[in-house]
């Protein structure tokens, strides 16, 4: 079987492999997160606790590997959330106080502790609702 030229590499091409393949990892979760949420660049940056030239950076070059999971697993909230409300409203719904997150919002609390709290309450607040 003769190998198609695309497929052979060698290896002083692969840190550009590497760079295409990886450069801009987190970056389709980081622009998830924002549009479900209805985040401008300000809201975006500041619910990772960085500034909006350092979220720039993140949707050019990719997220830095230290926050990648902190990125997906905010998408897998925004994902999840999107999965029972109406996407019109979630904005409005990740901006509220909730009584479950002790009168934050959705935003605020990750932003200050992180997605794990607001799973639990989801799954508190889900957990009553029957099944059909």
């Amino acid at each position: 079987m003769i190998a198609s030229p695309r497929l052979r590499h060698h290896v002083r091409d692969l840190p550009d492999l590497f760079a295409r393949v990886y450069g801009k990892r987190g970056a389709r979760s980081l622009a998830k997160v924002q549009a479900i949420f209805g985040l401008n660049k300000s809201e975006a940056a500041r619910l990772f606790g960085i500034s909006r030239q350092s979220l720039d950076e993140w949707f050019e070059r990719g997220v830095p590997m230290t926050r990648v999971a902190d990125v997906s697993r905010a998408a897998d909230l925004a994902k999840a959330l999107s999965e029972h409300f109406e996407p019109e409203r979630l904005p409005q719904i990740v901006r509220s106080p909730l009584p479950g997150l002790d009168d934050q919002s959705i935003l605020t609390a990750i932003a200050e502790r992180g997605t794990v709290p607001v799973f639990e309450m989801l799954d508190r607040a889900f957990s009553y609702i029957p099944r059909s």
